[in-house]
């Protein structure tokens, strides 16, 4: 009987140093980690963009354990700050958070904050952060690489394009959710009222349809539109302009030559009317 009980101690030693004892040390990171994971979870469920200041960011970003993605857009949103394209990400930021937040698919695995420069100063300098707005993924383990920052002047900053970002950066597959925009349908029927009733009006006199200089104008203004790069932004989604957080300094013009903002579209569409050869009457 002593030697079957042995045999039962020596079974059990056996199976405990294989699988391991967890150690005080292990429980409390555990317990850690669960308290982090439901805080955040408890936060993305009455936000979608967990908003972040120097002391949330250095506990739930940067101080270990972690077992889960953040992505930060870092924004200047403070009226005193002037940046529109701020303003123009967060919603396009706001609209793919929230289509995360009420996906089916919906896990812990991944969450959005935001951190803005007037609330964490402090984040901006620890990161050499200079400019706003920026998309920097924090990996679940190790340290932010060079392809975890969003590159937003060459992809833009639509909520579909950060999608595919984050599906490359987490392998979290996100279908962007937009609300319901009825601005471009109601322009398109007036529009289409209005020339249906100019036609209407001047329905026995429709010889100005066969004017070549009407059709010439209208050709004209549709190559110096398309020539100016407005189907690139229209692809692209890229901000109207840079303004730099710190310096205020704004830019109009982008410094890389695969990228652009929206105002040298209009800056190249001014310049190309002004220099169109005019025809002698």
């Amino acid at each position: 009987m002593i030697k079957m009980y042995l045999k039962v101690l020596y079974s059990l030693l056996l199976m405990l140093s294989f699988y391991g004892i967890p150690s005080t040390g292990q429980k409390k990171k555990e317990t850690l980690l669960s308290e982090k994971v439901g805080q955040l979870m408890d936060w993305t469920g009455k936000r979608a963009v967990i908003r972040m200041n120097g002391e949330k960011f250095r506990r739930f970003v940067k101080a270990p354990p972690r077992n889960y993605s953040v992505v930060i857009m870092f924004t200047a949103l403070q009226p005193q700050r002037q940046c529109g394209v701020c303003k123009q990400a967060d919603e396009e930021y706001q609209i793919l958070a929230n289509s995360w937040r009420y996906s089916s698919a919906f896990t812990n695995k991944v969450f959005f904050a935001t951190v803005d420069f007037d609330e964490g100063s402090d984040v901006f300098q620890m990161l050499n952060m200079n400019s706003a707005p920026s998309f920097i993924h924090f990996p679940a383990k190790g340290k932010p690489k060079k392809s975890d920052s969003y590159e937003l002047q060459v992809r833009g900053f639509a909520a579909e394009q950060l999608a595919r970002w984050v599906g490359d950066r987490t392998d979290v597959q996100i279908r962007v959710i937009r609300p319901p925009n009825y601005a471009g349908p109601l322009m398109l029927g007036f529009l289409l009222a209005v020339i249906g009733g100019l036609a209407y009006l001047r329905r026995n006199n429709l010889e100005f349809l066969y004017n070549k200089n009407v059709w010439a104008f209208s050709a004209l203004c549709f190559c110096l539109i398309m020539t100016s790069g407005q189907m690139w932004n229209h692809i692209r989604g890229p901000p109207y302009a840079h303004k730099n957080p710190t310096t205020g300094q704004v830019s109009y013009i982008h410094g890389s030559s695969q990228a652009q903002f929206v105002a040298e579209t209009h800056i190249v569409l001014l310049f190309s009317i002004l220099y169109t050869p005019q025809s002698d009457p």
